[in-house]
Parts: structure tokens; C-alpha cells; sequence
């Protein structure tokens, strides 16, 4: 499982380290999705590989979350009583 704490910064957004080395990454697409795409970077002023990275951290970051949620729904749970 993936380090949950790695993927974000001090504000607790995801994040990329600024050391962290850049690698090519290459994906096939339908040509409407690539289509898509484009129209909605150009839009919004935004780069796609950005927009991609961005995409592909918070899909990790869900499924991480999903994990942590599924374990801890198998843990046996605790009765809080009053004292006093």
C-alpha cells in the first residue's frame, strides 16, 4: 500500500515534491476523451499532463482512503461507558 502521507503537502493537498524527477509516462486514449481533454485544459488555462498527474493522485488517494476505511470496519469496536 502506498504511503497515504506522501501524496500530500504541509496544507494537506496532493502534491509533487519540487526534487521529485520527471519520467515520460505515455497512455492511449479514444480520440473523444483526448478531445475532451484538450477543450477542457484549454478552458481553463490548465496543462494537461498537470491536469492528468492531478487526476491520477486523487484516484490513488480515494482508493488508499477506501482501504483504511475497509480495515477499520473489520476491527472490533468499543463500547464507551460513563465514569463516574
Amino acid at each position: 500500500m502506498l504511503d497515504h502521507d506522501s501524496l500530500k503537502g504541509q496544507d494537506g493537498d496532493l502534491m509533487m515534491a519540487k526534487d521529485t524527477e520527471i519520467v515520460n509516462f505515455s497512455t492511449t486514449l479514444t480520440k473523444p476523451t483526448k478531445d475532451l481533454l484538450e477543450r477542457f485544459c484549454s478552458k481553463r488555462g490548465l496543462r494537461m499532463n498537470h491536469l492528468v498527474e492531478r487526476a491520477i493522485l486523487e484516484l490513488l488517494e480515494d482508493e488508499m482512503d477506501k482501504e483504511i476505511i475497509e480495515d477499520r470496519e473489520l476491527e472490533e469496536t468499543v463500547e464507551w461507558k460513563k465514569l463516574a
